[in-house]
């Protein structure tokens, strides 16, 4: 069961944070208890750029990050409000690396991370703490579209199954939604690889076997991409097609001295969801 729930504050903004409203209907329709992480950014300053910046220059803007932050605060505990959540609030400082790291050694502990979808028209650390939650948390972590409107719903719910390791973790991880599923699709999209192997079972019946077992029944469906089209276009497409409202998928990745590489399918999906997205590794 999802009882407890994290989720990202987005900072630096005077908008609407998509994550905040999505997790505070999630947080009410699960009857999950919700924390708002809010991180007041540090400068990050190489030791050789030091005596650029004067004292002053960085002590302003200390104090404008701390008052974003406090903005970002407010707006989280107006919106547990609305739907008469008590949500509680940590605050943290650090580097934005920093205080990836520290929210996805925090994610550990809960059942749920919630994330903002990285917008690459402007500053912010949503990319890092979706890796470092995915990477180093043990937990997954639930992505939200940048254009995101409907509140939290998981009545038809779309797993993207390749039989990874990966794959594996997310579909066990997100058994507590899946319970809540009128619809669970499971599709296997064709690839030059899965064609090489030689089965019997048409792909992804030992999920639906798995599933099954679990009282949870399963519609099993091939995907053939079209040509020129990639995997995540196929996934789009049928998320499209199927009013699907959140894909379940392992995050693919490794870390390189530290610095998290996603792989090329996660990361396409990160990049152009439509709708929530649950990853774990």
């Amino acid at each position: 069961m999802i009882k407890d729930i994290l989720v990202s504050l987005r900072v630096g903004t005077d908008g609407e944070d998509v994550a905040v409203d999505y997790a505070v209907s999630a947080a009410a329709a699960l009857g999950a208890h919700l924390t708002g992480i809010a991180v007041s950014y540090e400068i990050d300053v190489p030791p050789v750029y030091t005596e650029a910046f004067s004292t002053d220059f960085i002590e302003s803007q200390r104090e404008e990050s701390q008052r974003q932050a406090k903005t970002s605060v407010e707006r989280f505990g107006e919106a547990a409000r609305s739907l008469g959540l008590s949500g509680e609030v940590r605050l943290i400082d650090g580097t934005p690396g920093g205080a990836a790291e520290q929210i996805g050694v925090m994610a550990r502990l809960y059942d749920l991370t919630i994330v903002n979808q990285a917008d690459p028209d402007r500053m912010g650390a949503e990319e890092v703490i979706t890796e470092a939650v995915l990477f180093d948390s043990g937990r997954p972590v639930l992505v939200v579209p940048r254009a995101q409107q409907k509140p939290f719903s998981a009545k038809r719910i779309m797993v993207a199954w390749d039989g990874g390791r990966p794959s594996a973790r997310a579909v066990a991880e997100a058994r507590a939604l899946l319970g809540h599923a009128h619809l669970v699709e499971a599709v296997v999209v064709e690839t030059p690889k899965s064609l090489r192997k030689k089965s019997v079972d048409l792909p992804g019946a030992d999920l639906a076997r798995h599933l099954a077992r679990h009282d949870k029944s399963v519609e099993l469906r091939k995907l053939v991409p079209a040509s020129g089209e990639g995997i995540a276009d196929v996934l789009l497409r049928e998320v499209a097609e199927r009013d699907i409202d959140i894909v379940v998928m392992g995050g693919y990745g490794h870390s390189r001295l530290r610095e998290f590489v996603m792989g090329g399918v996660t990361r396409d999906m990160l990049e152009r969801m439509t709708v929530p997205l649950f990853l774990a590794h």
